[in-house]
């Protein structure tokens, strides 16, 4: 099942915004308060159900609503109809909200993954069992995001059960593996080694050595804990009759997924999202050009402000996407930066120019100074605005 259409009026600071989405990937990108993390807490909400507490009317508006289109996927050549889905967004005080139905088997096939995606070392003093997940604490995760802090738990349980015939089952084994395998996709040079019978601490073989899991940088923890949240919850949701997690064919929502992570990470996690897991819908957002640099154009979705309203703007189709595009090129013409430069760069070249067509060579000069100072030291505007210096003073 995956998400189609989605139409927003009247919905925190979006007025009218209509999507369409590819059946794999899509990155919303765009300026900071334009409604990207709304998006997906519309989402999420159609998926969930019950209390809403987490959406608002806009401001000065009498009522906002939501409606989206849901689909199977094709089945033996044979389009599957789409799924309306409505609900209305009434309140605009905090502790006030709408009900709505609740959504049954549709909550099951949402994942929501929020912020909050790093952890601390945590010990485990025990391996519990695994969390029953009754449709509202589904519909609850749906809203508030899926709960990370439970992997170590998952993962540990599953290495000690994994040797012992009949403890897991066929899905749980080849889930297991698939888990194992992901330190490796990440990094070729980073392996699972075990887990300390002593301590139940995992241990991951690395170019150093042998390391705690926890040890691990930041970004490293940040994809594993978005890898490993998504099998865990994909197990405890679909327990019977169990779901091999690259069968998965659901939505998964991601918020700003290149946090935490290097700008070489940052431009491979989608290609790595899909490859784990190859049958979900991704929505996600990102600030990130180099995200969007590595991305196919219709899994862009690039907003904008247009007068008083939020539209979809319009993006070039060609076969290479946006890979030839430099980060200041995807920067201001997809996200929407209006200048990728400093308020003292923007300045001091101003000066300059104005310098120029006064023919103050003096003045000039003085800018220029301080432009040789403020550029890369590669940078072959030097070389033009030195020849403006030079024909000023002839």
């Amino acid at each position: 099942m995956h998400l189609t259409k989605l139409n927003i009026n009247n919905v925190g600071g979006i007025d009218s915004l209509s999507l369409k989405f590819s059946r794999k990937m899509n990155l919303i990108c765009g300026p900071n308060g334009i409604g990207k993390t709304t998006i997906l807490e519309c989402i999420a909400q159609m998926y969930a159900g019950e209390k809403n507490l987490i959406l608002k009317k806009r401001v000065n508006s009498e009522r906002g609503g939501v409606t989206g289109f849901t689909a199977a996927d094709a089945k033996d050549g044979e389009v599957v109809a789409e799924t309306k889905h409505q609900y209305n967004v009434s309140f605009f005080v905090p502790t006030e909200g709408d009900y709505s139905a609740g959504k049954g088997e549709l909550s099951k096939y949402l994942l929501s993954l929020k912020v909050a995606r790093t952890f601390s070392y945590k010990s485990l003093v025990s391996v519990s069992k695994d969390a029953e997940k009754a449709a509202h604490t589904i519909s609850n995760e749906n809203k508030n995001g899926v709960n990370l802090d439970e992997v170590k738990n998952w993962f540990v349980n599953r290495y000690l059960y994994s040797p012992h015939k009949g403890a897991l089952t066929p899905a749980q084994k080849h889930n297991f593996n698939i888990s194992k395998s992901f330190f490796g996709i990440l990094n070729s040079d980073y392996s699972f080694s075990r887990v300390d019978a002593a301590s139940n601490e995992i241990m991951v073989n690395t170019p150093a050595g042998e390391i705690y899991y926890e040890y691990l940088s930041s970004g490293f923890k940040s994809c594993l804990s978005i890898l490993f949240g998504i099998v865990k919850e994909l197990e405890f949701r679909f327990r019977n009759p169990g779901l091999k997690v690259d069968q998965f064919d659901g939505v998964i929502l991601i918020d700003e997924v290149e946090l935490h992570l290097h700008p070489e990470w940052q431009a491979r996690i989608c290609n790595i999202l899909k490859e784990a897991f190859p049958k979900a819908q991704y929505i996600v957002t990102t600030h990130s050009p180099h995200v969007i640099q590595s991305a196919q154009p219709e899994e862009v979705i690039a907003l904008e402000p247009r007068g008083d309203s939020i539209v979809r703007r319009e993006l070039p189709s060609t076969k290479y996407g946006f890979q030839g595009w430099t980060v200041e090129e995807v920067l201001i013409d997809i996200m929407g930066m209006h200048d990728t430069r400093t308020n003292v760069y923007a300045a001091t070249l101003n000066d300059f120019e104005q310098a120029v067509d006064r023919e103050d060579f003096i003045a000039a000069s003085e800018s220029y100074n301080k432009l040789d100072e403020l550029l890369h030291p590669e940078n072959h505007l030097r070389k033009l605005l030195a020849f403006q210096l030079g024909a000023l003073r002839e």
